[in-house]
């Protein structure tokens, strides 16, 4: 990744170890406050939150979720490039990380992410956030929980068993998912065609929605339905952009098409945007990473969407 020429005005961080991601250079930004704990259960509840060099605030926020399969990524990974150049465009920036299923297993890193939201707005004074103006959004898995997350804003049995604030909104006023996967049966393979232990296999383990969920989901098929974040989406779903590859080799971008349509059919088509891109890979790993999502033209793409909403809420 870092051997790619990117139009942005950020800088990667080569780790020694090659199979490590590369990790945004943030040393530059001069507001910011770091690894902020919004819930107290695991030391991966954490979040970042980085300010426009100008202006006072309230700031249009945009909250990231990285993806990783649902058992890896970091909050500053080269995922982050998605969506850090938002401090250049006047908002501020948000990158959550949450529990992971080698930790724990679905749906919590669901209520970490609307712990966070929760935080945030609770909290939005004190880091000039505009309570009013949040944008979520996210990369593959990051995808999921955006979208998972805004579909049960209004569904307390979502929050988790003992929830923090539970009484504050968790809503959110637009949604961007990049190469979003769904249908965890979609993503399962057969069991045959799981390598046994040590047959060897990738950087993925091919059964990782096992991991995720603690069971085959093809097993539990009622269960993967309950964790598909398409089955929650309302009227009341908020203005969404979905972008994937065509080229996709890790999630079929049918995924993202069918999030697409369900939204058109059940909230209207001014309520969605669908962008497919020839020859764009996933977006979410270091080796096969395609550098088109992190290009000034598809930044422009993804905030000139938010500006529409969000800015324009507030007359700007």
């Amino acid at each position: 990744m870092a051997l790619y020429e990117l139009d942005i005005p950020w800088k990667l961080i080569e780790p020694e170890d090659p199979m490590e991601a590369d990790m945004v250079d943030i040393r530059d930004v001069k507001r910011k406050w770091l690894d902020v704990p919004y819930a107290e259960i695991s030391p991966s509840q954490v979040l970042d939150i980085y300010l426009p060099e100008e202006g006072e605030g309230p700031f249009p926020t945009y909250i990231f979720l990285h993806g990783g399969a649902f058992i890896a990524g970091d909050k500053q990974d080269l995922q982050f490039l998605l969506a850090v150049d938002g401090i250049n465009r006047g908002y501020a920036v948000v990158s959550v990380e949450y529990r992971k299923a080698f930790e724990s297993k679905a749906p919590n890193a669901l209520y970490d992410v609307k712990a966070a939201i929760r935080f945030l707005r609770t909290h939005a004074e004190e880091y000039r956030l505009d309570p009013g103006r949040f944008a979520l959004g996210g990369d593959s898995a990051g995808a999921y929980y955006a979208v998972f997350a805004a579909a049960t804003a209004g569904i307390p049995a979502f929050d988790g068993p003992d929830p923090v604030l539970p009484d504050v909104c968790g809503k959110v006023q637009a949604v961007v998912a990049q190469c979003g996967c769904y249908d965890l049966l979609i993503m399962t393979p057969p069991e045959e065609e799981i390598p046994k232990e040590g047959e060897g296999g990738g950087l993925i383990p091919p059964d990782l929605t096992t991991i995720f969920i603690g069971a085959n989901p093809r097993k539990f098929p009622d269960a993967a339905a309950l964790l598909d974040p398409v089955t929650y989406i309302t009227e009341g779903f908020p203005p969404t952009l979905v972008q994937v590859g065509r080229n996709d080799v890790v999630v079929p971008c049918t995924e993202s098409q069918r999030l697409a349509a369900v939204l058109e059919k059940r909230c209207g088509r001014d309520r969605v945007r669908f962008q497919i891109f020839d020859g764009w890979n996933h977006c979410a790993l270091n080796h096969i990473v395609t550098p088109d999502w992190f290009m000034r033209e598809n930044m422009d793409r993804v905030f000139g969407f938010l500006d529409g909403i969000l800015k324009q809420a507030d007359g700007e």
